[in-house]
């Protein structure tokens, strides 16, 4: 099947990397962005499926002025880390079919094998199951869910941890450690830890601002962490070693009972 693709805010790093695939695979695909010649109402009325690749707080906008330019038959899409805005804005404006997208990697994937895409179904089943196969005939797994579920767990896996590596740089500055003394003494699991905050930071910050602001699960995930430490400090600051260690152990029973359901059970 002939399909025309129309990517808006296809000149940044995602949406130029899906121009990329989309076009591997055979497909036309029309890009507009602010420095394009074709504007994104005029793209949107061209194509088959229209998707959305801009920052969170534009999504919303970008969808409102794109929707009545859209045929009835097509679908309208994005490329959004957070699911339930990006999805409501949609639904809202677009009467017609309407898939949620949310790729986990980054632009520096050389391929789409092995990669996971979550789809959350909006409304309608064609264009769903079009993108589904389309991403698994390219070998991709590809993950089904709602947008509520999938911001609650991407609170845990986006929120929770860029929080905590942002909190562990800005403790590491407030207690002004020398850069080179961190290096001499580091343990493996330090280096870890700092390297991943330095593949952090040296991305878009708007991009990990966004992924805390718009994702509303963040919220609850943020407690838990919070009542987490009071819970740990509580251990600390009155020298409980017993309370501490039962705590630990609490902890690393939920964990390794988790892998142990996944063995019986495969």
């Amino acid at each position: 099947m002939a399909v025309k693709i129309a990517l808006i805010g296809g000149r940044g790093q995602m949406g130029h990397w899906f121009q990329r695939f989309f076009t591997a695979q055979g497909l036309e695909v029309l890009v507009a962005d602010v420095d394009t010649r074709q504007t994104p109402e005029e793209v949107a009325r061209l194509a088959d499926v229209v998707v959305v690749s801009v920052p969170i707080p534009k999504v919303s906008e970008i969808v409102r002025a794109i929707a009545p330019h859209l045929r009835p038959e097509a679908a309208l899409m994005d490329l959004t880390s957070v699911k339930q805005g990006p999805m409501t804005a949609m639904l809202s404006h677009f009467p017609g079919e309407v898939v949620g997208t949310h790729p986990l990697f980054g632009p520096g994937a050389k391929t789409i094998t092995g990669q996971t895409v979550v789809l959350c179904p909006g409304r309608g089943e064609r264009w769903f199951s079009w993108l589904k196969e389309l991403l698994e005939n390219a070998g991709a797994r590809v993950k089904v869910t709602t947008a509520t579920e999938h911001d609650r767990l991407m609170a845990v896996v986006q929120g929770l941890s860029h929080f905590t590596l942002i909190a562990l740089e800005m403790a590491i500055r407030e207690l002004g450690v020398a850069p080179k003394d961190l290096e001499d003494f580091a343990t493996p699991t330090f280096s870890t830890l700092h390297n991943l905050a330095r593949r952090l930071f040296s991305q878009d910050a708007k991009l990990y601002a966004c992924i805390q602001l718009q994702n509303p699960a963040n919220r609850a995930a943020l407690r838990a962490l919070e009542d987490s430490v009071a819970d740990i400090l509580y251990f600390i600051q009155r020298q409980n070693a017993d309370g501490l260690v039962k705590l630990i152990e609490g902890v690393k029973e939920g964990f390794f009972a988790e892998d142990n359901d996944k063995a019986e059970g495969g």
